[in-house]
């Protein structure tokens, strides 16, 4: 089973915009208020839904900035009923609710809405500024009147690595259906100012989630570490998946700029991996080029860059004159060639049988996807997890697929 050559992304993200009313200390897309720069021409919606599903892309996630305040989400609601494969998934701060926005989400095509809370009350006003916190809690529970498949992702830092349970228990409390928890990492605003989690504290909090999970199973909860602790089983979020395996994954920049990020973290690259820009070709043609190959960091490079673990700080600082170049659109310095190659875990992680009555209950909630070398991806649009195959679990699952989307 290769996975490091896929047929098509699974996985696009569109970066609508660098606006938000925030400017998180963390943020890895450097975003903020005083943002005057490009936002993705709405007149792109058309080609990027039908693109989408005709390449059988698993998720299209809607993120910034902050989307809300770009003028091309409500078009992008509206029209999102015309996918028939593709899911849609919204990532938003939750300061702004406005009804326009909540109409056209209850009638989207929207299997999920993802709100960013780092925890409760002063914890989260800490990142984000005063009386942000309560907020975001009006922000969800008005979300939740028009979707009922609400995530909450928490930046995990130093400074509240061991308070984030009592956020997933009130989370569990209104009704949200996951907890995601993500390690800062060393890129955008955050590359002036980091604080993010030792190697300690990575083992601290990993171990925390299991006890976690088991007390609280009625809400689903995720640590994004996948990096330090590697996966164990073929069951996954489509981030670890894209996380492990990059060239499943497209960027499309508020610029119009389409990349791949097999050399990057956060929305910082090492070196340029543009493979178009949507004011130039429409996506169907950009995602349907051959991309040029770039060589992936290994694992040892990447969490060194990412979080500052395993290397020295200067040995990442050498590279952000190359990265400013990058960013600026000029060429950067040549970098050394490795390969990474990632086994893939020999377990599913979940019990066959209970799969399969899953998909007879809920066909719909389902995609499927055969890779071309043989080996199918099903997804899960409400809990966004991939499975991934082999000629065992596909032989047994078969029937119960036959009304799954392909």
């Amino acid at each position: 089973m290769d996975l490091t050559h896929p047929s098509a992304p699974i996985r696009i993200n569109l970066d609508t915009t660098r606006r938000c009313q925030l400017s998180c200390w963390y943020c890895h897309s450097s975003s903020g208020p005083d943002y005057r720069g490009p936002e993705i021409d709405p007149a792109v919606i058309p080609d990027l839904l039908e693109t989408a599903d005709q390449l059988r892309t698993f998720e299209i996630t809607v993120t910034g900035g902050e989307p809300t305040l770009w003028p091309g989400l409500v078009p992008l609601l509206e029209q999102s009923t015309r996918l028939e494969f593709a899911s849609l998934l919204l990532i938003t701060n939750a300061m702004a609710t406005p009804p326009r926005v909540l109409r056209a989400m209850e009638s989207a095509n929207l299997s999920r809405i993802c709100v960013s809370l780092d925890g409760i009350g002063e914890v989260h006003d800490r990142n984000r500024g005063g009386g942000a916190y309560e907020r975001v809690l009006r922000g969800i529970r008005a979300l939740r009147k028009v979707n009922d498949n609400l995530a909450v992702i928490s930046v995990v830092d130093s400074t509240n690595h061991t308070g984030w349970p009592q956020l997933t228990r009130l989370l569990a409390e209104e009704g949200v259906s996951a907890h995601h928890l993500t390690p800062v990492c060393t890129a955008g605003h955050a590359i002036r100012n980091y604080r993010g989690l030792s190697a300690q504290q990575f083992a601290e909090v990993h171990a925390m989630v299991e006890q976690v999970a088991a007390e609280v199973p009625e809400i689903a909860l995720l640590f994004n570490d996948e990096l330090i602790h590697p996966l164990e089983t073929r069951t996954m979020g489509i981030h670890q998946f894209t996380e492990n395996w990059k060239g499943w994954h497209r960027i499309v920049r508020p610029d119009g700029d389409v990349r791949t990020q097999i050399r990057a973290w956060g929305r910082t690259w090492r070196t340029d991996e543009s493979i178009g820009n949507l004011n130039e070709l429409p996506l169907s043609q950009i995602l349907r080029t051959p991309a040029q190959q770039v060589s992936a960091f290994t694992r040892t490079e990447e969490v060194a860059r990412k979080f500052r673990i395993g290397a020295d700080a200067p040995l990442i600082l050498t590279d952000m004159h190359d990265v400013g170049a990058v960013e600026r659109g000029a060429p950067a310095a040549p970098v050394q060639e490795f390969a990474r190659d990632i086994p893939v875990p020999s377990a599913l992680g979940v019990d066959v049988g209970e799969l399969g009555l899953a998909i007879r209950r809920s066909p719909s909630r389902y995609r499927l996807r055969e890779e071309q070398d043989g080996f199918p991806l099903l997804f899960n649009t409400r809990t966004h997890q991939v499975h991934v195959l082999d000629d065992n679990d596909y032989f047994d699952l078969a029937p119960d697929m036959t009304e799954v989307p392909t």
